[in-house]
């Protein structure tokens, strides 16, 4: 679901059954199949006959012992190999949830939306601990541009392609598992400080001037790495064509290459991820691999017959079978010669012998004009009718059925050897298969950290020190999206430390003065504060800047580095947005309620490693309404104390700032977005600096703004006014309200004039 963006289906109760999912569980081949010895010698052997007679007794004996196992027995093994995954006894509702899943599956499956090639529908089974990944919903995924998809620009196209957005960014693989792979890490960024640090480091180690080169080779033979695991599962289930084993030679010399690259990585001793390659990239084993596949498949053959086939001198009978195929022309016109010598020339003017594969050897003869089927034969009695074309008729007589007798239907004699020579290929190969996967895992991996070495040269990205600390101090940060459509970004600084509400923090209201004193690092220079509230004009950067900080954030823990001048970055465990609301019809919501949603959403279920943006909370109502909310919810995440999340917030609420709303005790870091005001031709103007300085801005300069946009002049100029009367409270005399109350037997009413 996460990979495909998928729909969430709320399912009836009556799936839940723990005991059914049991059920299922043990049924799964996954632990019922049982693994049978394969006896390659008798696939390469030459005698075709004895081969098959031997395999035909093996599958016999197979499915009779199938038959006739103990289902007892069988349920017992599966319970047993079952415990080694989770205890089906002791978690019903892990049980009950395994039953509403594989009924899905089920369904799924029997609408041709999975492959129903193979009977096995679960191919392994592995924990999740979600302890260990950051939790980041979809509402949040798509308000920080993580995720872009854009629709073919063809009405009859349903392909789409990633936009601008983050992963396309930072999207620099070149293998289909390492796509998939990004995806994942970026679905689930890490909450291992281990593994972010090696991460780090590798993409560290990439980015070195004396290893450019080395990195440019890596891509370049990761490159010539295809699906390798996809081409197994098709071998595995007898789909398996020429460039599939194509595929698996070229991976064992790519994979032979790349264990030379990665001995020329200067200081990649101390890289995790280049020890764990070295360690899979077992090339002895990998060569031979090769060796073997390149040594049978013709791979020139395969092209022009557009099947798998296998050299010469592999196998005496099916070159045998080749050298008499090679020479079918000159028999079968010796044979048509033969034929023509026993037939008149006033019955049969012309006649030709063909092959028809699965079909034998059959005489050929001229469609007479006006011949129907009806009609008598053509040629001897004993010529027999096959078939006929718009050209030519075809009929079968004793001597054709003494051909096929002789030399039987050789194509499909060729076809059917080489099957078995490279089903017993695959055989040989198969040990070498776990291997092959481990090292395409591998493989991905080193894919996803060249991508992020990568994209960081190219923007120009710098090792954030990572933490366990719960903080974000970062001087200079840019917003890695932003700053690609516009010619010049403003850096940023950002300083926010979890965990500091109230009754942690002293309150000082010397240190709360300080915040209007600042400067260009005037963030970096305040009081520790987990809250920061950023006021300003319209569009002044206000909701760019959050974004930046959460991508910072993000970028940091899935292990890329970040465009920033220095960062210190602490962990976050879940991040939260009230930017931007995912509204459709389908949902019986408005979108204040969507809002509300969201932010009931981060209340519930953030910590105090937490990062909440919301951007404008409260515009959807009155502003009495929204700045009572706002503060509410502000105040509820600062009287958590130790355990207030880090927030971000932006607001024009000029109200919220009272002081006997807001004290000034009150733990918040106060900031706003610089503009600078000009005057041009008689008009004033505005000028948005975009930077963060301390302190508060409670102008909006919506005029302004709205002339800057194009809008008529006479309407900018009334909405000043109006804005005038209202701060003002020069309101003209109101009209009358003539209220007129009546009733009824039942009720009573109000209609106001």
């Amino acid at each position: 679901m996460e990979e495909k963006q998928g729909n969430c289906q709320v399912r009836p109760h009556r799936e839940f059954v723990a005991s059914k999912g049991k059920d299922k569980l043990y049924s799964l081949p996954l632990f019922t199949d049982q693994a049978q010895p394969h006896d390659s010698s008798t696939m390469a052997s030459s005698d075709s006959g004895p081969t098959r007679s031997r395999e035909a007794y093996n599958f016999l004996r197979g499915r009779d012992r199938q038959q006739m196992a103990d289902a007892d027995a069988v349920r017992w093994q599966a319970s047993i190999r079952i415990a080694n995954f989770v205890e089906a006894e002791r978690s019903p509702l892990c049980m009950a949830c395994v039953n509403a899943l594989l009924e899905q599956i089920h369904r799924t499956r029997a609408f041709g939306e999975l492959d129903t090639d193979t009977h096995r529908i679960v191919n392994n089974i592995e924990s999740l601990r979600l302890d260990q990944y950051m939790q980041i919903n979809m509402d949040a995924l798509l308000s920080l541009q993580i995720f872009e998809e854009q629709h073919h620009a063809s009405m009859h196209s349903d392909k789409t392609k990633e936009g601008l957005s983050l992963f396309g960014t930072l999207n620099y693989t070149k293998t289909r598992a390492g796509y998939d792979l990004l995806r994942q890490w970026f679905l689930r960024p890490s909450l291992s400080l281990e593994t972010i640090n090696e991460r780090h480091t590798a993409v560290e180690c990439f980015l070195r001037a004396d290893n450019l080169s080395v990195c440019g080779a890596l891509r370049t033979h990761l490159k010539g790495v295809r699906n390798v695991p996809h081409m197994l599962t098709a071998m595995q289930r007898g789909r398996a064509e020429a460039r599939d084993w194509e595929t698996l030679c070229k991976f064992a010399f790519h994979a032979a290459m790349l264990a030379d690259s990665l001995e020329e990585l200067a200081h990649g001793d101390d890289v995790a991820i280049v020890q764990k390659l070295k360690e899979c990239l077992d090339t002895a084993d990998f060569k031979v691999m090769g060796e073997e596949v390149n040594s049978t498949i013709d791979w020139e053959a395969s092209a022009l017959n557009q099947r798998v086939c296998v050299r010469p001198l592999i196998d005496p009978e099916l070159d045998q079978y080749k050298e008499l195929y090679d020479g079918l022309d000159s028999f079968m016109n010796h044979v048509s010669a033969q034929v023509a010598m026993e037939v008149s020339a006033d019955v049969v003017p012309a006649l030709n012998v063909v092959y028809f594969p699965q079909i034998g050897f059959l005489i050929c003869v001229p469609k007479p004009e006006g011949w129907r089927r009806e009609e008598p034969e053509l040629g001897p009695s004993d010529w027999t009718y096959s078939f006929h074309t718009e050209e030519s008729v075809y009929l079968k007589s004793d001597k054709m059925h003494d051909v096929d007798h002789h030399i039987g239907d050789i194509q499909t004699m060729i076809a059917e050897r080489e099957l078995e020579i490279v089903h017993a290929l695959y055989e040989r190969i198969v040990p070498y298969a776990p291997a092959v996967g481990a090292a395409c895992g591998v493989m991905a991996e080193l894919d996803c950290l060249l991508s992020f070495a990568q994209a960081s040269l190219i923007h120009g990205y710098i090792k954030p020190m990572m933490t366990n600390e719960n903080v974000l101090a970062v001087r200079g940060g840019r917003h890695p999206l932003h700053e690609q459509v516009v010619d010049t970004f403003i850096p940023n600084d950002s300083f926010l430390v979890g965990g500091i509400g109230i009754g942690v923090a002293d309150g000082d209201e010397e240190e709360a003065d300080n915040a209007d004193d600042g400067g260009d690092d005037g963030i970096l220079q305040q009081t520790e504060r987990s809250v920061m509230v950023i006021t300003g004009a319209n569009a002044c950067g206000k909701s760019v800047y959050l974004k930046q900080v959460a991508l910072l954030q993000f970028m940091a823990q899935i292990g890329c580095f970040v465009p920033v001048e220095s960062a210190t970055i602490g962990l976050v465990d879940k991040i939260f947005t009230r930017v931007q609301a995912r509204e459709s019809i389908s949902k019986i919501q408005s979108s204040f309620m969507l809002d509300l949603n969201q932010v009931s959403l981060a209340l519930r279920n953030s910590t105090a490693r937490s990062l909440i943006l919301l951007d404008e909370f409260g515009k959807g109502t009155l502003d009495t309404d929204g700045a009572g909310l706002l503060v509410g919810v502000l105040r509820h995440l600062l009287g958590r104390g130790a355990d207030c999340p880090r927030v971000l917030a932006t607001t024009h609420f000029r109200d919220v700032f009272r002081a006997d709303i807001v004290p000034p005790s009150l733990p918040l870091l106060l900031a706003h977005m610089r503009v600078m005001l000009v005057r041009e031709e008689g008009a004033d103007g505005i000028v948005y600096l975009y930077k963060v300085a301390p302190g508060l801005s409670l102008e909006s300069h919506a005029a302004k703004c709205a002339a800057v946009c194009g809008l008529p002049k006479p309407v900018v100029d009334r909405a000043q006014y109006v804005t005038c009367v209202v701060a003002l409270s020069l309101f003209p005399p109101r009209r009358s309200h003539i209220v007129t109350e009546f009733a009824t037997d039942d009720h009573s009413s109000h209609v106001v004039n």
